[in-house]
């Protein structure tokens, strides 16, 4: 907990989790479509301390005034929390055939990671390789993306632990599973937005634990569900940016059903 937490000292029973950043595990990435510099002063003032990556998703980056979103990347940087671009725009940029170019661009702006996805447009392997390879090589901290966007024909999960297991093969820091903002009918979710049990085993094996994989958790009975079946120091992507204190409290077992279970195991 936060040292400088007003109940620190009440709360010192509760389980720590994670460790000073940057983190292996227990990550929180959050999906950002819209905060402006006042917005994000207040983010980092209130939950800094447990954001981990920052991504401006669906090439909203494309559309900032230049001097704004250096001032943004520079805000993040400050507070230890890296920032991508997302995968959307780095799909954008392979179909328009300006990746090399895309990557110096994202390098001079001050990204400080990418994604590497094929959630809309079809990537042989080869160019996989090529596009995590160069990514690393440059010096940015390279996340993969596994699983199709909802329009697309959804991969099975045969196949999505067999794109994980390529990835990470091929250096990829830490694979993303596809859950988009919807978290419904994408990926392990099913139409309620319910992860697979089976989904979530079969994908941690092939990961050899869950230090290497980011579930994308964008609802709120998600991130109970993936904390409470696999522990605090689950990685959690597309949190949206006013759930990042609730997803800090949940991994500490102080909401919903890890409260519970928690409560439950003390009686």
């Amino acid at each position: 907990m936060n040292s400088a937490s007003v109940w620190g000292d009440l709360l010192a029973g509760l389980p720590v989790v994670g460790s000073a950043k940057p983190r292996e595990q227990g990550l929180t990435c959050v999906l950002d479509k819209y905060l402006g510099e006042s917005g994000l002063r207040d983010l980092i003032a209130v939950a800094g301390p447990y954001i981990d990556v920052f991504k401006l998703t669906s090439l909203t980056s494309a559309f900032y005034d230049e001097a704004l979103l250096r001032r943004k990347i520079g805000l993040l940087r400050d507070a230890g929390i890296e920032v991508c671009p997302g995968g959307t725009c780095t799909e954008v940029m392979i179909w328009q055939k300006v990746y090399p170019d895309y990557l110096k661009r994202a390098r001079v702006l001050g990204f400080s990671g990418i994604e590497i996805s094929d959630g809309t447009i079809d990537m042989p392997d080869a160019l996989r390789r090529e596009a995590i390879g160069r990514a690393a090589e440059m010096g940015f901290r390279v996340f993969s993306e596994v699983g199709r966007k909802e329009w697309s024909p959804q991969t099975g999960l045969a196949d999505l632990a067999a794109d994980l297991k390529r990835d990470l093969a091929y250096g990829a820091e830490k694979v993303i599973v596809e859950a988009m903002e919807v978290g419904q009918s994408v990926g392990i979710m099913d139409a309620d937005g319910h992860p697979s049990e089976e989904g979530i085993k079969t994908l941690l094996q092939a990961a050899g634990g869950p230090e290497k994989v980011i579930f994308e958790a964008p609802l709120r009975q998600q991130q109970e569900l993936f904390i409470d079946r696999i522990g605090p120091a689950v990685n959690l992507g597309n949190i949206p940016p006013q759930e990042v204190l609730v997803v800090e409290a949940t991994r500490r077992g102080t909401t919903g059903v890890p409260f519970m279970t928690a409560y439950q195991a003390g009686l």
